[in-house]
């Protein structure tokens, strides 16, 4: 799931250029500093925000439609007498399937059809995320299946759990979140590629304001709150079914309410990485691009980032060469040889110190300080 096979677009490209950016978003009531986490909720709001005028400026007809196609869609699967009357659980199979009475067939078969264009629009409009379109799908039904597991023997699941009627509807629940975890982690490591790569530069506060401008934070939260909202909505459905007969039609609002807004939730998580990153990349993680350049006989990407000095952050020529060593150009003058250092240099024989002195600054501190922390695998 980690990784999306190179496509072609059928979808037009959105512009290039944005209407507005993040960093132009302000708050009218930011909630001041002395409360806690005050920093990160407004962070949130103001990624929100751009979230929201640029979803307003760029969905179009098609995203609304499929949107109502699958709140639909999901309607009318949960909308039905065959649910309210608990059915007859000795039909099984295609004899249980043809057993349901006219309208309740046409009504189970219009759901289908909701659901299938549902599909087919979220594999239209987001090309770049087809692969992980139809896994996010397969999730959210496999956690309805974890929870025919759980109130399969027990009704009135997690009253009265135990934890040896668990065991299948647990492994499924891990399986479901390891995958939805590497989800986030394909996208959020697509994005850093995205910014190393496209938006490179000598300074690092500039880089690392073109990070700020490509920040996931907002778009995490809300990864988070449709994932949140699909389980609930999940359980409350299986636990309205398993408690057929009884007054439990709470459970079935509570289906409905936390799963009409994850049809929408779940279009915005595939459209804002694409708008991101654009209609030519394919979303996959790090480890996956290195894997894919490896098997092809290219080099694995290496992460070249640019050295500034640990005091004020400005841009240094302190580097590693082909072998992975620190090295910066000769400081006698008149040579530019690139020096490793504590080693002389191969020209004119000058020493290298193992200090580099900032030209800015006039800060002394080790040459690997001077480039940013990298990851050890």
């Amino acid at each position: 799931m980690a990784e999306v096979a190179d496509s072609e677009v059928d979808a037009t490209p959105p512009s290039p250029t944005l209407p507005f950016r993040m960093a132009e978003m302000t708050l009218s009531r930011p909630i001041p500093p002395q409360y806690p986490f005050a920093e990160s909720l407004n962070t949130l709001r103001i990624e929100w925000t751009f979230h929201t005028k640029l979803l307003r400026e760029e969905w179009k007809r098609e995203h609304y439609i499929a949107v109502a196609f699958g709140v639909l869609a999901l309607c009318l699967g949960s909308i039905s007498t065959e649910l309210w009357n608990g059915g007859n659980a000795s039909i099984t199979g295609l004899e249980g399937i043809l057993a349901i009475n006219g309208f309740q067939f046409f009504q189970m078969l219009v759901s289908m059809i909701c659901w299938g264009w549902f599909v087919y629009q979220a594999w239209m409009l987001f090309p770049v995320m087809r692969v992980h379109a139809m896994s996010l799908l397969v999730m959210w039904n496999a956690l309805y299946g974890a929870q025919i597991f759980f109130h399969r023997n027990n009704a009135s699941f997690p009253m009265s759990l135990d934890l040896a009627d668990m065991m299948e509807g647990t492994l499924v629940l891990l399986i479901v979140f390891f995958f939805l975890f590497f989800f986030w982690k394909a996208v959020v490591e697509t994005r850093d590629l995205h910014v190393e790569v496209h938006h490179l530069h000598e300074d690092v506060r500039i880089m690392e304001e073109s990070l700020a401008e490509h920040s996931l934070r907002g778009w995490t939260a809300m990864f988070g709150a449709w994932v949140l909202l699909i389980t609930v909505s999940s359980w409350a459905g299986l636990h309205h079914v398993a408690s057929y007969g009884e007054s439990n039609i709470g459970y079935l609002v509570l289906h409905l309410l936390t799963g009409v807004p994850a049809v929408p939730l779940l279009l915005f998580v595939l459209w804002y990485p694409q708008r991101m990153l654009g209609n030519q990349t394919s979303v996959r993680t790090r480890a996956a691009v290195d894997a894919a350049l490896e098997m092809s006989g290219e080099a694995p990407l290496k992460s070249n980032k640019a050295s500034s000095c640990p005091e004020c952050g400005h841009a240094s020529k302190v580097t590693l060469n082909a072998s992975g060593e620190l090295a910066h150009p000769c400081l006698s003058a008149g040579c530019s040889t690139l020096v490793v250092v504590g080693a002389s240099c191969p020209t004119c024989s000058a020493s290298m110190p193992k200090r580099i002195a900032c030209p800015a600054c006039g800060v002394n501190a080790p040459a690997m300080d001077y480039l940013p922390d990298q990851e050890a695998w």
